[in-house]
């Protein structure tokens, strides 16, 4: 009986840290972020681009208040300019 109760009292030392870290919140981890983003058009934005740019380009874009959404729009522009042609 003793045996066990030195058992239980080693393991309950050893659990006690892990619990504690793992009951603890997570300070980047938040439930909302896991919920899927909501579109900002019509239309769902499921596709992604990529394309090479100049360093200089790349940092006037990310200096932007919202970059990809200062990216779709230019493109989107674009895309109007040439149609109307």
């Amino acid at each position: 009986m003793l045996t066990d109760l030195k058992l239980y009292s080693l393991a309950n030392i050893s659990i006690k840290p892990y619990l504690h870290l793992s009951t603890m919140p997570n300070p980047k981890g938040n439930p909302q972020n896991f919920e899927p983003a909501q579109p900002k058009g019509e239309e769902p934005m499921t596709a992604t681009i990529s394309f090479r740019a100049t360093e200089k380009m790349k940092e006037e874009v990310k200096a932007q208040e919202d970059p990809p959404e200062f990216c779709r729009q230019a493109i989107q522009e674009k895309l109007d300019k040439d149609k109307k042609k």
